[in-house]
């Protein structure tokens, strides 16, 4: 039977080390410039992303990130069941000319269960507002490449 363990362990070690798990390393090749309010969670995230100590040779506008949330399905006794939370982020990249590179609205979604407690609800909402942030920064940053690369 330990025989059993022994190989089922090696393999479950095997499978989970070869997922390609890796942490998220900063970008070396991009800097900006990140013009925002003071308050905007989106470009104090934004900014950990960048090496400042590369040449910023891009400028980005964050406009104030909209949060709306919808509910998309109801109980039998007419009280909201989940939810959908969207989060839209206007952004502006400029060129070190000044020129307009990208102009767009930024947007992710996600759904939510609606939990018994208002707290653990919140805390829900907030934590998920956190990831589409992480996932809106990620379409950025993609976008930011492929500028890099013209």
């Amino acid at each position: 039977m330990s025989k059993i363990n022994l190989i089922a362990l090696i393999l479950l070690s095997t499978l989970l080390s070869s997922c390609g798990f890796h942490a998220p390393a900063k970008n070396t090749t991009l800097n900006a410039i990140i013009q925002s309010e003071k308050s905007n969670k989106f470009a104090v995230e934004l900014q950990k992303q960048f090496n400042q100590d590369a040449v910023q040779n891009l400028t980005i506008q964050i406009g104030a990130e909209i949060q709306r949330i919808q509910t998309s399905s109801y109980t039998i006794n007419n009280t909201a069941n989940s939810y959908t939370l969207n989060l839209i982020v206007p952004v502006k990249v400029f060129d070190a000319e000044q020129q307009l590179l990208l102009s767009q609205e930024l947007t992710a979604n996600t759904q939510l269960n609606k939990t018994d407690s208002s707290q653990a609800d919140r805390l829900q909402k907030e934590e998920s507002y956190a990831q589409l942030r992480h996932t809106v920064i990620k379409k950025l940053i993609r976008r930011l490449l492929k500028l890099n690369e013209n």
